[in-house]
């Protein structure tokens, strides 16, 4: 990407009419507003190659000594936006994509296969607690992974994404190792559900937040590709795991996912970069994103969704189990369901980017706890709970894979770090209680799974009313490109 001066970069900008963005830069007064609607109706705010307000907000943008961000240069006489991930991102976007899916593939990927090893537990080293016991150490990781994009989100405006790789690189693996050694329960907490959390953090936030501020444009496709290879690791690693688990053991079989992942993290370090300055001065928790209306309600709709959203993955190897089926099936299901979860986060984020990132994900939450409800809830046979993993693998991985797309769309680009951040924090706790609470549930009937389905059906729908709220707030034509 050119970066030759500041006063050539192209911040950016919003739609005209249509505009579903708290964040608009000053526009010129003197622009024709036909000849802006003309270049820019139907397309997708933000846009960044609205060029009449990148010339009309540059003066204001460089007396108040803001950060620009650095996207490509345009034609001032033709103005254009991009047609194609090459021609936003260039070379470096495109390989820190691929760095992203990769990252993503290893942290992500593997924290969302722990429903392998809750299975394992359960009938070996930790065969003496209960799932909602269990379940604890997999809701501790992904809480820790979470929770700690508040602060590497500061860290990434700060210093970029190579320190925190790095860092979340060493640590990772170091998680992976221990927990092949582990034997008692505090250990695997300590080992799986700290140390993990906290490197696969370190790793997976600067994917997503370095593949949005490459992309602003494609935001959706971007964010969908590189959440892609989450999905990707979470149907490789069961299979991988279940496979080794019965030819080398528990100990050999952590450690050879470790060393992939430390393999996959590397990859990650050296090719994903950001084009943002670096900004020392932005604030640990952005206190002005409080008073944004639209973006607390989002977080409160991720919250609501989270709640419930990772009991499936959780629970499927275990509930087909109970069905009289395999444990073996039951990681081929959980793979399925990754396997639909990857292909729900890249084709919706394309289809977001032309029809709108809220417009995707409204719908995707809706049918995510409807599914829940209408199939799994009477999934008995192989055939229907194979069913069930497809759609619901599509649809929550849609919800998944359009978050930062969403967050990024009503957040001005100089800080979007920390509010990509801040809204990962507020999904942690409920990430980290919803399959406790699940396993609760079920222990409270006795090993029946019907409230636990309903549980995490019932949030599904109420994150799908509160986004739709927000696009209600922001626009009441429910037909508008939002």
């Amino acid at each position: 990407m050119n970066s030759r001066n500041n006063k050539n970069f192209i911040p950016q900008s919003t739609m005209a009419g249509t505009t579903p963005c708290d964040y608009t830069p000053p526009s010129d007064s003197n622009q024709d507003p036909e000849s802006k609607a003309s270049s820019l109706l139907g397309r997708l705010a933000p846009v960044p190659y609205d060029l009449a307000s990148s010339v009309g907000s540059r003066q204001d943008l460089e007396s108040k000594n803001s950060s620009v961000v650095a996207w490509p240069e345009v034609d001032r006489d033709h103005p254009s936006i991009p047609t194609s991930l090459w021609a936003e991102g260039g070379f470096l976007g495109c390989l820190t994509l691929f760095g992203g899916f990769v990252g993503s593939f290893a942290t992500m990927g593997q924290v969302s296969s722990f429903g392998t090893y809750q299975a394992w537990y359960l009938e070996h080293q930790l065969s003496a607690y209960s799932p909602s016991e269990i379940s604890w150490i997999g809701g501790l990781q992904l809480w820790f992974m979470m929770f700690s994009g508040g602060f590497v989100g500061r860290l990434f405006d700060a210093y970029g994404p190579t320190p925190l790789l790095a860092s979340g690189t060493l640590i990772y693996t170091l998680s992976l190792m221990m927990t092949s050694l582990a034997t008692r329960y505090y250990e695997f907490m300590i080992a799986q559900g700290f140390l993990l959390g906290l490197g696969a953090g370190l790793v997976y936030n600067p994917c997503i937040a370095a593949s949005t501020a490459r992309f602003r444009h494609f935001a959706g496709t971007s964010s969908g590709i590189v959440l892609g290879g989450s999905g990707a690791g979470g149907a490789v690693f069961p299979i991988l795991l279940q496979r080794l688990l019965s030819t080398v053991g528990f100990a050999w079989a952590v450690r050879i996912q470790g060393f992939l992942a430390l393999a996959c993290c590397i990859i990650a370090t050296l090719t994903i970069s950001s084009p943002l300055p670096k900004n020392k001065s932005t604030p640990w928790i952005d206190t002005k994103s409080f008073r944004d209306t639209k973006y607390m309600v989002v977080c409160l709709a991720y919250a609501l969704i989270c709640l419930g959203l990772f009991i499936p993955p959780t629970y499927i190897v275990q509930y087909a189990q109970a069905q009289g089926l395999s444990q073996n099936l039951g990681f081929d299901l959980l793979s399925i369901l990754n396997a639909a979860n990857t292909v729900g986060r890249i084709v919706p984020g394309w289809f977001a980017d032309k029809l709108g990132r809220l417009n995707l994900m409204i719908p995707s939450a809706l049918l995510a706890g409807v599914s829940c409800i209408a199939i799994w809830l009477f999934a008995h046979n192989t055939a229907t709970l194979a069913a069930f993993a497809v759609i619901y693998g599509l649809f929550g991985g849609a919800v998944m894979g359009l978050d930062v797309a969403v967050t990024a769309q009503i957040s001005p680009p100089e800080n979007f770090g920390t509010r990509v951040g801040m809204s990962y924090a507020f999904m942690s706790i409920p990430s980290l209680v919803g399959s406790p609470i699940g396993g609760a549930i079920y222990a409270s009937q006795h090993g029946g799974y019907s409230g636990m389905i309903i549980f995490a059906g019932i949030f599904n729908l109420l994150g799908f009313a509160f986004l739709m709220a927000v696009k209600l707030m922001i626009n009441r034509n429910i037909f508008v490109i939002v």
